[in-house]
């Protein structure tokens, strides 16, 4: 069986969800390194609308 394409990795409780979001090494190991995020990243693609039940 081959897995999906895309997924959504997510940890929930009673009163939180935390999602996890995955970068490409230029974003991601600046950001784990840093502390932040590199110029590379850009806040205005991020479009996560995540809406309760």
């Amino acid at each position: 069986m081959q897995p999906p394409e895309r997924e959504i990795r997510a940890a929930y409780g009673t009163s939180t969800v935390t999602v996890y979001q995955a970068y490409p090494p230029e974003i991601g190991l600046p950001a784990a390194r840093e502390g932040r995020f590199p110029d590379a990243w850009k806040r205005d693609r991020m479009t996560w609308v995540i809406k309760p039940r």
